[in-house]
């Protein structure tokens, strides 16, 4: 175990230093202990600071809570970065206080024998007057070997002057890959693999995704008519492209599915809609994948890839229970994944099986339009407002004091499996700002609770891998006045007029809609490459024991496979660029992968 010695952390600077000072003299003696590879680094933060290196110091996501793990962390780098960190260029350090705690916060810039890259500070004063870092995030931004065609390195468009055989801006694309196989082949066209694509393609590296829908954006177009982004605008923005002004503050899932399919085609992605895989190798002569896929005429193809990525989404395949007496019900069954919309039901009557984001929208969506409904809660659901969800989870987005991309590193500096230990001050502030919303729904006899051990939703979606979860759009209010109807249980069975209750009350139904949720994404992986490769990649798609987010976005502990996988865009926009250096690093032969652990 690395001992660190008790000792003063860092000289005050004095009373009168500015923040600009203050955070000077703090990254340079973080340099100075660096450079000799020195654990009493870890004495610049505080007992229970966090640092977070994401490419910075090695080709790896790592985190370190606390001195101890922070001296291990920092003692184990493999290349110290050339010219270390400095602040940001253009950038000024904020100073805040709450309550008797003063900080500083401070956008960082670096350099390392790979390329440079930003990173985020925050600094707190102890009772000595001394400034430590409470946390601490860098992240790889830019490679030498690729530089990023965007803003004043953007592509021609055109030579100017004579140039013989010129080709066309189209013809110079080759979206059907007649010459050359791609580096990169990515599995899904959904805003994931859409957000690698272009991240790709900004670096050099050519990449091509397959989509099973014949266009691009229909994983959205097919589901129900209701549906739309609850997340703020500000977290949704796609790489290189973001939503104008003029876009609605909650996307709808139709017009999200239209700007999907323009993103690709005016950032030049190449992209095979009404493509299958038919068959997966690996080819040891050539270290290349060897994927045969039937494309949307119905003719086979074979392109060669370095890199798999599967961006099938967190979830795959629909969890469709089956139920006693299912084959004698003479109404309609659904899953919620194929829920189209409300037209067909009026006047009628529904039963929403789970009360979760799914089982709640469907509900709304029935509810308003003449359907009578009634919702079966299984267990109890943690709900607040979307505005409180903005408010309380998406701060830094919303604040207005930072870019995306700002907001986005900030954000950043907690490791996921820290997360949960924030439930607690979380659910206490949605506690307070919604309280009447919760009192209205414990009184119209729907059942909350507080997430795994009073954490909330970061509890329930990075402690348990879970869901169980609301953010109301106006479900929660139908509740209160009795409009959707609650029952409590399970469903036991189903006859020719509705469903049974574990508790044997009967529920008449024309429609019965099974919002259980989905088989984890690692379903897909076994579809499509067997049960030997998805055995050794395992659950990916939890958070693990060094609080990473398990192989997402990182080497998945199989050569050249790798996962494009997120909760949602913010995330996705962010890990985009830092796989998408990854593979343009391997590519160029700069970088070393490590093996991940469990």
């Amino acid at each position: 175990m690395t001992k660190v010695a008790e000792q003063p952390a860092v000289k005050s600077p004095g009373s009168s230093a500015t923040p600009q000072v203050i955070v000077s003299d703090w990254i340079e003696r973080l340099d100075e202990k660096l450079s000799s590879l020195d654990p009493l680094a870890a004495n610049l933060f505080t007992p229970d600071g966090t640092f977070r290196d994401l490419l910075a110091l090695t080709w790896d996501f790592r985190n370190a809570v606390g001195r101890e793990e922070i001296a291990r962390l920092l003692a184990a780098q493999e290349s110290r970065p050339t010219t270390f960190i400095r602040i940001r260029p253009g950038s000024t350090p904020l100073a805040e206080s709450e309550g008797t705690t003063s900080s500083i916060s401070a956008f960082l810039h670096f350099r390392n024998s790979a390329g440079r890259g930003f990173g985020h500070v925050r600094l707190v004063q102890g009772e000595s007057g001394s400034w430590m870092a409470a946390s601490l995030v860098l992240a790889l931004d830019a490679l030498d070997t690729h530089p990023e065609r965007h803003q004043d390195s953007r592509p021609n468009g055109k030579t100017h002057g004579p140039v013989r055989d010129r080709l066309t801006w189209h013809e110079s694309l080759d979206h059907d890959f007649n010459v050359g196989q791609p580096e990169v082949l990515i599995l899904g066209a959904g805003h994931n693999g859409l957000m690698l694509a272009a991240r790709l393609r900004a670096l050099g590296v050519p990449a091509l995704v397959v989509e099973s829908n014949e266009r691009v954006g229909d994983n959205w177009r097919k589901r129900y008519s209701s549906l739309a982004l609850h997340t703020p605008l500000a977290s949704d923005h796609l790489p290189y492209l973001p939503f104008p002004s003029t876009w609605p503050k909650f996307t709808p899932k139709d017009k999200l599915g239209d700007f999907l399919e323009s993103y690709a085609k005016l950032l030049d992605l190449s992209v095979w809609t009404g493509t299958t895989v038919d068959d997966v190798s690996f080819d040891e002569s050539s270290q290349r994948w060897v994927v045969n896929i039937q494309v949307q005429d119905g003719s086979p193809r074979t392109v060669s890839p370095r890199h798999l990525v599967f961006a099938t989404g967190m979830n795959a395949a629909p969890h469709r229970p089956e139920l006693p007496g299912q084959q004698d019900y003479r109404g309609t069954v659904l899953h919620a994944v194929d829920y189209t919309g409300h037209s067909s039901w009026r006047g009628k009557r529904a039963v929403i099986v789970g009360s979760g984001v799914s089982g709640h929208d469907i509900a709304q969506d029935l509810a308003e339009h003449g359907v009578d409904v009634t919702m079966i809660q299984r267990s109890g659901t943690f709900v607040m407002n979307t505005s409180t969800f903005h408010k309380v989870m998406h701060a830094n987005h919303v604040s207005g004091k930072y870019s995306t991309e700002e907001a986005d590193l900030v954000n950043a500096a907690t490791p996921f499996g820290l997360l949960p230990e924030h439930g607690p001050k979380h659910v206490e502030m949605i506690k307070s700002l919604d309280h009447d919303l919760l009192d209205g729904l414990t009184a119209a006899g729907f059942e909350l609770n507080d997430g795994p051990d009073g954490q909330g939703v970061l509890g329930l979606i990075f402690g348990q891998n879970g869901t169980g979860y609301y953010y109301n759009a106006g479900a929660s209010e139908l509740i209160i006045d009795g409009t959707i109807k609650v029952k409590h249980g399970s469903v036991e069975s189903l006859n020719d007029k509705g469903i049974v209750l574990d508790s044997g009350e009967f529920l008449e139904a024309d429609l019965v809609v099974f919002a259980t949720g989905y088989l984890g994404a690692p379903t897909a992986v076994r579809k499509v490459l067997g049960d030997d490769i998805a055995d050794r990649v395992g659950e990916f798609c939890k958070v693990g024991a060094d609080r990473e987010y398990g192989r997402l976005w990182r080497t998945s502990g199989v050569d050249q496979l790798w996962f494009m996988i997120s909760l949602g865009i913010g995330d996705g926009r962010f890990y985009s660029k830092l796989l998408a250096l990854q593979l343009a690093a391997l590519n160029a032969g700069t970088a070393s992968l490590p093996t991940p652990g469990d």
